[in-house]
């Protein structure tokens, strides 16, 4: 396996290898996993791209706010 090395601002090395983190892999592995999907087949191209544009398009700011499990329960009913 080869080494890539990347240019990354401090703050979205920060939050990437946090978001990472969150989801039980390493900044590495996200990496990887992403490489893998856009290149996988066409179809995972245009997801891709697809994902590309609308992250880039978003707003949405929770200003820091998750819910919790229970919360979630208690608004389904």
């Amino acid at each position: 396996m080869r080494n890539v090395t990347l240019s990354i601002d401090d703050a979205l090395l920060k939050k990437s290898r946090e978001y990472a983190s969150s989801r039980g892999t390493s900044l590495n592995g996200l990496i990887r996993q992403l490489l893998a999907k856009a290149t996988e087949t066409p179809e995972s191209h245009t997801w891709f791209e697809d994902f590309l544009l609308v992250s880039q398009q978003a707003t949405g700011n929770s200003q820091g706010w998750k819910f919790n499990r229970e919360e979630v329960y208690d608004a389904r009913g």
